[in-house]
């Protein structure tokens, strides 16, 4: 079973093709096309590093996002409860978008994008996502 990062329910589903790197990318794009076409595939949902990661410049050690503070797993725990999700449990790709579609408002997408880079460069909109 893959593992799925919270907060890739967004990146993945606002996804335009830009990236850290070349390699960040072609694996972006295979993941992005794998999940679209198998929506109703189990996953874990984790709050660490995920397939998604394994190419991010920024992932050091295999563990952490930039350094060892890693932000990043506190901003996916901090999206659990929101999304009403489940650490460690099994959802489909459709299940996740389910859940943000019924519970991802424009308050919790800002909390939770609004210090990204891809954010801060315009390719992430609460508006544009797509809940299907």
């Amino acid at each position: 079973m893959k593992n799925f990062r919270v907060h890739h329910i967004m990146c993945t589903n606002l996804y335009q093709g830009y990236g850290y790197s070349g390699a960040f990318c072609e694996n972006m794009t295979e993941m992005v096309t794998w999940l679209k076409e198998h929506p109703t595939e189990k996953m874990c949902l984790v709050t660490d590093p995920d397939e998604i990661c394994k190419n991010c410049p920024n992932l050091k050690d295999g563990i952490y996002c930039v350094d060892a503070t890693n932000h990043v797993k506190t901003k996916d725990s901090k999206l659990l409860a929101p999304l009403h999700l489940t650490e460690k449990e099994a959802y489909s790709y459709g299940e996740l978008l389910e859940h943000a579609n019924k519970y991802l408002t424009k308050e919790i997408f800002e909390t939770s994008c609004s210090k990204c880079q891809w954010y801060a460069q315009g390719l992430c909109k609460y508006e544009d996502f797509d809940f299907t």
